[in-house]
């Protein structure tokens, strides 16, 4: 089935005003403190870096726009003397340095293990930081101490159950190994709503699943100044997910899956399997959005309908499949496209079996 075709007709408008990958204007982006006097971020005035000079409390300088389905790649240096944290947020969300909702991933680096207590404000115990990348999970109004350490506390009145950082994985190659001064490092990140890749110079260090908040990035330091982020640029990252329950027929819950990433250019197959035990005639609905729908079948129709391909599936343990052939147009990076098939079968509670959706998302 041409389903490239019917992309290109119906998406070709869109071509003209959807970018595809950009530079990342600084100017727009907005600075944040954990405490007062905190951070001094100075962008240049192209716009392209910006420059953290103080050696303080937590600080974040966040973009103006989600980042969830986005690669974002540059550079980041550190000039000054100190060894502490430099680093990213992904799913930072204005405000979140003093939210008690709030729910981010933090990816830092540490040059030297260091036990500290940082007092004051923060009367939570001493901590260690330890020398290496780490990425972590950021909930609620974690003290210094907790941020210091990776670590929740739980010590009132300044800290509770809600406010915590939980480290969840540390660099593959670089995770007890501290970053060098001077050196310029490229870090590049994969985010989505499940997944993060994080990569540093090319290689992959960190990579980790779940189910992550949308929000910004922003840039991380935490004891550390003279440290300079340089020529970011972000562009749409493929990807595909399901959503939805579907609805069981005699093999349970039939399955909807894509063979590979969208990429563009590329042609991606897509499987349907947990057919009935004989072949059965299915239906395959592709649309342009979402949507949670009443059928008459029992299952729910996730998706406004555009397109209907028919065809019929073999028995198990063999599949369907049919493919999705996608332009390489950079004007479709960022589309998202949907699907859900059904299938005769007399197991099904009103004679047809639904899957779940599938959203494939097209990008690089």
């Amino acid at each position: 089935m041409k389903i490239a075709t019917l992309i290109a007709l119906v998406l070709s408008p869109l071509a003209a005003t959807l970018p595809a990958q950009n530079p990342v204007d600084l100017r727009n982006w907005a600075a944040e403190h954990y405490a007062a006097g905190a951070g001094n971020w100075v962008v240049s005035p192209d716009g392209i870096s910006v420059n953290q000079s103080l050696n303080g409390w937590p600080t974040v300088f966040y973009g103006d726009a989600a980042v969830q389905n986005q690669r974002i790649e540059g550079t980041i240096q550190v000039t000054g003397s100190d060894d502490d944290y430099m680093g990213f947020a992904l799913g930072f969300q204005p405000g979140d340095a003093t939210n008690p909702n709030a729910d981010y991933l933090l990816v830092d680096w540490k040059r030297i293990t260091q036990t500290y207590g940082w007092g004051g404000a923060s009367c939570t115990p001493t901590t260690t930081a330890q020398r290496g990348l780490a990425v972590s999970r950021v909930e609620g109004r974690p003290t210094a101490d907790e941020m210091w350490g990776h670590v929740n506390l739980d010590t009132v009145p300044c800290s509770g159950p809600t406010d915590r950082v939980t480290e969840l994985q540390r660099g593959t190659n670089l995770g007890a190994v501290g970053w060098v001064r001077n050196q310029v490092y490229t870090f590049r990140f994969d985010f989505t709503a499940s997944h993060l890749d994080v990569f540093v110079d090319n290689v992959l260090e960190l990579s980790i699943t779940g189910t992550f908040r949308n929000g910004r990035m922003a840039f991380y330091n935490f004891s550390q100044s003279g440290v300079i982020y340089r020529a970011f640029t972000s562009n749409c990252l493929a990807s595909w997910s399901n959503y939805g329950t579907g609805h069981p027929g005699t093999l349970g819950v039939p399955g909807l899956a894509a063979a590979a990433q969208p990429i563009l250019g590329t042609t991606v197959g897509i499987e349907l399997t947990g057919v009935s035990p004989s072949p059965a005639f299915c239906l395959l609905a592709w649309g342009w959005s979402a949507a949670d729908l009443p059928s008459g079948f029992g299952g729910q129709l996730m998706l406004q309908i555009s397109l209907l391909e028919g065809m019929v599936l073999p028995a198990p343990p063999m599949f369907g499949t049919t493919s999705l052939g996608i332009p390489l147009d950079q004007g479709l990076c960022g589309v998202s496209i949907y699907c859900q098939y059904a299938h005769f079968d007399a197991g099904a509670s009103h004679g047809f079996a639904f899957s779940p959706a599938m959203r494939l998302i097209l990008g690089n």
